[in-house]
């Protein structure tokens, strides 16, 4: 075990570089510290302490917002990730910078959960609101929920254990894509300030060269080599089948229609700008404008011509006000998928 300090905070990780799976680091947590031991519904050999107890990684709860230009987004990059979501009528950004240092945060009616480790976004519409474990399971974060402690893995989509176990979380539309893109897209969104009421370093990154490196901290249960293990890829979940689709392969702004399971799917995705969303529809979409310099990203449906923004939302034309369906689907490591999901089909372009 190796251990060492990142801008000031402690922090002890197992660094697996050649991504072993060896049972020489699986850890043993103890019935104390493992509720519901031998009924997980995950392979608990893989479950690790990532850090020491509940909120060891502190959560955000309804963190203050200001408009994009604030001086309290100085520590905000052009390049940065960030999570976008709409609610009503107003936009709202996450910044991975902050997510970094606390991949939670709770607002009003849904969670936002980041876990670096496996560069994992999800968009949950649910009130109960969450919080960091401190356990993993295939390097992943594990969170609990504040009303059960039920266990939540992120990837999983679905409690592993406790009164929910079982049950699935409620994926939101969400783009994740560089601050750049996204404040063009959207100029008057809301972002998560650097106050937070803790005492973070938000301009710097905890975790080395970790994006872009091959190595995995924690083990993980199948590992497979089709691409680099920081690629990033945007995945989906249908009932029995998973497949990831590579975002390198999307050059420029591009739409690319498939059928997974039987369901008709569409992605908008650039790799140039950062971002891939996935939705669930039978619709054959084109793109008509795509400007960032002038805040545009419309496409159109070929059956009526009606305009989408890259929400998924009817802008004008005879389906204005639809919305397309998400689904279970999100952008994350290439290991981490396969870890979660050692049979999924990969898709690399043409």
């Amino acid at each position: 075990m190796l251990k060492r300090t990142v801008l000031g905070a402690s922090v002890t990780i197992l660094m697996l570089a050649s991504w072993s799976c060896s049972k020489d680091y699986i850890l043993d947590l103890g019935a104390e510290s493992f509720p519901g031991a031998g009924t997980w519904l995950i392979n608990e050999s893989y479950v690790q302490w990532g850090c020491p107890g509940k909120d060891c990684i502190p959560n955000l709860t309804n963190p203050r917002m200001v408009k994009s230009g604030s001086s309290e987004l100085a520590f905000l990059d052009d390049n940065e990730l960030v999570v976008g979501v709409k609610k009503g009528d107003d936009y709202y950004a996450f910044p991975h910078s902050v997510l970094d240092w606390h991949e939670v945060v709770n607002m009003e009616e849904y969670t936002i959960s980041y876990c670096p480790l496996t560069g994992s976004a999800i968009h949950i519409i649910d009130d109960r609101g969450f919080g960091v474990s401190g356990l993993l399971y295939n390097s992943n974060l594990i969170m609990y929920d504040k009303e059960s402690t039920s266990y939540w893995p992120q990837m999983f989509l679905r409690s592993a254990a406790g009164k929910f176990r079982g049950e699935k979380l409620e994926l939101g539309a969400m783009i994740e894509t560089k601050w750049a893109t996204w404040k063009k897209l959207f100029p008057e969104t809301y972002v998560v300030s650097s106050q937070t009421g803790y005492p973070r370093n938000y301009n710097a990154y905890p975790y080395g060269s970790y994006r872009t490196d091959g190595s995995v901290y924690f083990p993980i249960e199948s590992f497979d080599e089709d691409l680099h293990p920081k690629e990033r890829v945007i995945g989906v979940l249908m009932d029995n089948t998973a497949k990831a689709y590579s975002l390198s392969s999307f050059d420029t702004l591009s739409v690319l229609h498939d059928t997974v399971e039987d369901q008709n799917i569409v992605i908008f995705a650039s790799s140039a700008d950062d971002f891939a969303v996935l939705f669930k529809t039978e619709k054959q979409f084109s793109v008509k404008t795509y400007n960032l310099e002038e805040g545009e990203a419309v496409f159109t449906d070929e059956a009526t011509g009606s305009e989408w923004n890259i929400l998924g939302e009817a802008i004008s034309g005879p389906l204005q006000g639809e919305i397309l369906d998400y689904g279970d689907s999100f952008i994350c490591y290439w290991f981490s998928w396969t870890a979660f999901y050692p049979k999924a089909q990969l898709w690399v372009g043409e």
